[in-house]
Protein backbone atom coordinates (compact mmCIF):
# COMPACT_ATOMS: atom_id res chain seq x y z
CA UNK A 1 0.00 0.00 0.00
CA UNK A 2 1.17 3.51 -0.95
CA UNK A 3 1.36 6.26 1.45
CA UNK A 4 -0.78 9.53 0.08
CA UNK A 5 0.80 12.55 1.27
CA UNK A 6 -1.82 15.11 3.33
CA UNK A 7 -3.06 17.01 0.23
CA UNK A 8 -2.72 20.06 2.08
CA UNK A 9 0.80 19.76 2.80
CA UNK A 10 1.42 17.90 -0.80
CA UNK A 11 -0.36 21.43 -2.48
CA UNK A 12 1.76 23.89 -0.28
CA UNK A 13 5.65 21.53 -0.90
CA UNK A 14 4.39 21.39 -4.57
CA UNK A 15 3.47 25.55 -5.07
CA UNK A 16 6.65 26.26 -3.24
CA UNK A 17 8.98 23.78 -5.57
CA UNK A 18 7.29 24.88 -8.79
CA UNK A 19 8.00 28.79 -7.13
CA UNK A 20 11.45 27.25 -6.75
CA UNK A 21 12.39 25.57 -10.09
CA UNK A 22 10.09 27.95 -12.23
CA UNK A 23 9.18 24.83 -15.03
CA UNK A 24 7.71 27.33 -17.03
CA UNK A 25 10.08 30.29 -17.21
CA UNK A 26 10.93 31.17 -20.64
CA UNK A 27 13.35 31.14 -21.78
CA UNK A 28 13.86 27.79 -19.47
CA UNK A 29 17.35 28.99 -18.01
CA UNK A 30 16.06 31.99 -16.99
CA UNK A 31 14.33 32.13 -13.42
CA UNK A 32 13.22 34.85 -11.00
CA UNK A 33 15.95 34.60 -8.40
CA UNK A 34 14.21 36.50 -5.65
CA UNK A 35 10.91 34.34 -6.02
CA UNK A 36 12.91 31.10 -6.37
CA UNK A 37 14.98 32.51 -3.19
CA UNK A 38 11.91 33.41 -1.16
CA UNK A 39 10.14 30.29 -1.86
CA UNK A 40 13.08 27.82 -0.55
CA UNK A 41 13.21 30.47 2.46
CA UNK A 42 9.63 29.28 2.78
CA UNK A 43 10.09 25.68 2.54
CA UNK A 44 12.87 25.49 4.99
CA UNK A 45 10.90 27.03 7.15
CA UNK A 46 8.04 24.84 6.76
CA UNK A 47 10.60 22.22 7.05
CA UNK A 48 11.77 23.95 10.48
CA UNK A 49 7.86 24.27 12.00
CA UNK A 50 7.33 20.70 11.45
CA UNK A 51 10.27 19.30 12.69
CA UNK A 52 9.80 21.36 15.76
CA UNK A 53 6.30 20.58 16.17
CA UNK A 54 7.39 16.61 16.29
CA UNK A 55 5.42 16.48 12.58
CA UNK A 56 8.12 15.46 10.17
CA UNK A 57 7.13 14.27 7.21
CA UNK A 58 9.98 12.26 4.15
CA UNK A 59 8.22 14.25 1.50
CA UNK A 60 8.63 17.47 2.66
CA UNK A 61 12.27 16.36 3.75
CA UNK A 62 12.83 15.18 0.24
CA UNK A 63 11.87 18.25 -1.47
CA UNK A 64 13.91 20.44 0.78
CA UNK A 65 16.95 18.08 0.07
CA UNK A 66 16.41 18.58 -3.94
CA UNK A 67 16.66 22.10 -3.72
CA UNK A 68 19.29 22.30 -1.39
CA UNK A 69 22.50 23.85 -2.84
CA UNK A 70 24.93 22.38 -0.13
CA UNK A 71 26.13 19.21 -0.74
CA UNK A 72 26.56 17.76 2.60
CA UNK A 73 23.04 19.36 3.98
CA UNK A 74 21.75 17.83 0.82
CA UNK A 75 23.02 14.49 2.19
CA UNK A 76 21.82 14.61 5.54
CA UNK A 77 18.36 15.51 4.47
CA UNK A 78 18.11 12.95 2.13
CA UNK A 79 19.24 10.24 5.05
CA UNK A 80 17.06 12.03 6.82
CA UNK A 81 13.95 11.46 4.77
CA UNK A 82 14.89 7.82 4.21
CA UNK A 83 15.06 7.23 8.42
CA UNK A 84 11.21 9.20 8.68
CA UNK A 85 10.17 6.56 6.18
CA UNK A 86 9.80 4.42 9.22
CA UNK A 87 7.07 5.90 10.88
CA UNK A 88 4.77 6.30 7.28
CA UNK A 89 4.10 2.81 5.94
CA UNK A 90 4.14 2.86 2.66
CA UNK A 91 6.53 5.61 1.70
CA UNK A 92 7.92 5.44 -1.25
CA UNK A 93 12.09 5.40 -0.45
CA UNK A 94 13.29 4.73 -4.29
CA UNK A 95 13.67 8.59 -5.77
CA UNK A 96 14.95 9.32 -1.98
CA UNK A 97 17.75 7.21 -1.74
CA UNK A 98 18.01 8.02 -5.83
CA UNK A 99 18.49 11.87 -4.73
CA UNK A 100 21.29 10.23 -1.91
CA UNK A 101 23.10 8.62 -5.00
CA UNK A 102 23.78 11.70 -6.51
CA UNK A 103 24.73 13.56 -3.94
CA UNK A 104 26.79 11.00 -2.39
CA UNK A 105 28.87 10.90 -6.56
CA UNK A 106 28.73 14.90 -6.40
CA UNK A 107 30.79 14.88 -3.02
CA UNK A 108 33.39 11.54 -4.64
CA UNK A 109 32.12 9.39 -1.86
CA UNK A 110 31.47 6.67 -4.48
CA UNK A 111 31.90 3.32 -1.99
CA UNK A 112 28.83 4.94 0.15
CA UNK A 113 27.12 5.34 -3.57
CA UNK A 114 27.85 2.27 -4.22
CA UNK A 115 25.92 0.93 -1.51
CA UNK A 116 23.20 3.12 -1.81
CA UNK A 117 22.64 1.71 -5.31
CA UNK A 118 22.54 -1.66 -4.52
CA UNK A 119 19.82 -1.01 -2.18
CA UNK A 120 17.99 1.17 -4.80
CA UNK A 121 18.26 -1.60 -7.66
CA UNK A 122 16.15 -4.28 -5.15
CA UNK A 123 13.75 -1.55 -4.56
CA UNK A 124 13.40 -1.04 -8.20
CA UNK A 125 13.50 -4.34 -9.04
CA UNK A 126 10.34 -5.04 -6.40
CA UNK A 127 8.50 -2.28 -7.56
CA UNK A 128 9.29 -3.64 -11.17
CA UNK A 129 10.49 -0.23 -12.31
CA UNK A 130 13.04 -0.42 -14.99
CA UNK A 131 13.07 3.45 -15.34
CA UNK A 132 14.92 3.54 -12.14
CA UNK A 133 17.28 0.55 -13.06
CA UNK A 134 18.26 2.24 -16.09
CA UNK A 135 18.73 5.22 -13.89
CA UNK A 136 20.46 3.18 -11.28
CA UNK A 137 22.60 1.77 -14.25
CA UNK A 138 24.24 5.11 -15.73
CA UNK A 139 24.41 6.20 -12.01
CA UNK A 140 26.84 2.88 -11.26
CA UNK A 141 29.14 3.82 -14.34
CA UNK A 142 29.71 6.75 -12.71
CA UNK A 143 30.86 5.10 -9.59
CA UNK A 144 33.25 3.11 -11.43
CA UNK A 145 36.50 2.89 -10.02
Amino acid sequence: MTRTVPPALYDEVFALATAIAQPDARPLDVVDEVTSSDAYAKLLALFKNRENSGEPDPFLTETLADFTIDNAESIRLYRLALDQCAAFPGEATLSKRIGLVRELIKADRKIEAREQIDIARRESFSARDTGSLEELNELATQCAV
